[in-house]
């Protein structure tokens, strides 16, 4: 398409052609976009520790909100492991992290882990990471087990290879130590050197994630004595929201205090045990705490087991998170999953030289636009490219009511400064 201006002039008349000749440039460039939005490791690179936070690549602090698998050795979990479920969790939830939950070894998988059936283990978490680096999410290889040091060797040798493997993808996470139970720092932390040294003999700066003593809740004692030389370097911290509360925040904001990197890599809306318990508001404070702390987060856990922590509906299997039959935790997850994707993926939001804002988002009723330059007039767009609110500004820092709107996602539209800058929000 071709376009020829002879003359522009400013008056009132021509300003309104001019934005409905803008209006409709942006909206043939913004769906021409959405075809090759960036993705998730596209948009942050590989993730680094910059003090206590793990940030983007370029060093702004970022909160993910992700999913973990279940037991990759457990029959109601493996049935997940395949393309179709990254495919699904990254496209219909957004999701920019997926866990892979590397079974080891337990008393109750009739020998199906990783220890008893290399092979076959190797190739189901084989299988989440290929179709994680194609759809451009982030992975986690994490080695689940409550015993990690008694199969020390076996692990140094599967992360070194995973290293070898898949060391040159930004999108690669290496959990090294699930969930210690009994044992002291000082055996997590041996262990972890060495496993650390293997991957480091073929990865030198992919994020590496270490767990902590009681269930990856005892931060603080890692924090009091940290494993040095490594720069990217964090630590997991796992909740659950019925029974973890203020006590454990502070034990986390206190590690991090003291200079340690957390990334959250298992929590649950329930109790403990991961049945019972479901806790919208509890997970909803953890949520908030996350969010506020840059802190990401990976929720526990993409399975049709017939647990209140599970996601799918009991014994739907992979058709049943296809088809949306969710547990009610489930679509507590996917929904919040949504929104702090459309949060996170807007593009620059700027006029002129200066950056812009939202006050809040998702938003209910007011939509507040942080701006120290004067708005000339605003304009929303639905998620079908339809306008649905247009309003004159010409002011700094506007309060838009929103309040005609229905839920859901929109675009918005600002124009100042002879220039023009769009974001996303969301209407609650």
């Amino acid at each position: 398409m071709k376009l020829n201006f002879t003359h522009v002039n400013t008056s009132k008349t021509s300003k309104k052609t001019l934005f409905l000749i803008t209006s409709t440039l942006f909206l043939f460039s913004f769906f021409n976009y959405t075809i090759i939005a960036q993705t998730p490791v596209e948009r942050y690179g590989r993730l680094q520790v910059n003090g206590s936070h793990v940030t983007a690549e370029n060093g702004d602090k970022i909160s993910l909100a992700g999913m973990s698998l279940f037991w990759s050795n457990a029959g109601d979990g493996g049935d997940f492991y395949n393309s179709q479920t990254v495919n699904h969790l990254a496209d219909d939830w957004q999701s920019p992290i997926i866990r892979a939950a590397l079974g080891v070894k337990e008393a109750w998988d009739g020998g199906n882990g990783y220890i008893d059936n290399t092979a076959a283990q190797k190739a189901k978490i084989r299988t989440v990471i290929d179709a994680a680096i194609a759809k451009g999410v982030y992975v986690i290889i994490d080695w689940h087990t409550h015993a990690a040091e008694v199969y020390k060797d076996e692990a140094v040798a599967f992360f070194t290879e995973m290293a070898e493997l898949y060391g040159s993808n930004d999108h690669v996470i290496y959990e090294i130590y699930n969930e210690p139970i009994n044992q002291s720092w000082n055996d997590v932390k041996n262990y972890a050197q060495e496993v650390i040294a293997g991957i480091r003999s073929k990865d030198p700066d992919n994020l590496i994630i270490v767990g902590s003593p009681t269930w990856s809740q005892d931060v603080d004692q890692a924090a009091a004595n940290p494993i040095t030389g490594d720069p990217n370097l964090a630590y997991t911290l796992h909740f659950y929201a019925n029974t973890h509360k203020q006590e454990l925040r502070n034990k986390a904001l206190a590690a991090m205090n003291s200079g340690i990197a957390i990334f959250v890599t298992e929590w649950g809306t329930t109790d403990a045990s991961g049945n019972g318990g479901y806790n919208p508001q509890e997970s909803q404070v953890w949520i908030d705490f996350m969010i506020q702390n840059n802190i990401s987060y990976v929720n526990w856990t993409v399975s049709h087991k017939n647990e209140d922590s599970c996601v799918v509906s009991p014994n739907q299997g992979l058709q049943g998170l296809l088809n949306g039959s969710l547990t009610t935790s489930g679509t507590f997850i996917r929904n919040h999953i949504l929104s702090r994707a459309q949060t996170l993926s807007t593009d620059d939001f700027v006029i002129g030289s200066e950056k812009l804002s939202l006050q809040q988002n998702p938003v209910k009723n007011i939509l507040s636009i942080n701006s120290s330059t004067i708005i000339d007039d605003i304009t929303v767009f639905d998620m079908n490219g339809r306008s649905v609110l247009s309003r004159d500004v010409n002011q700094d820092n506007p309060q838009i009511d929103i309040t005609t709107l229905t839920t859901g996602k929109y675009i918005l539209q600002v124009n100042g400064n002879n220039s023009s800058a769009t974001t996303k929000f969301i209407k609650i």
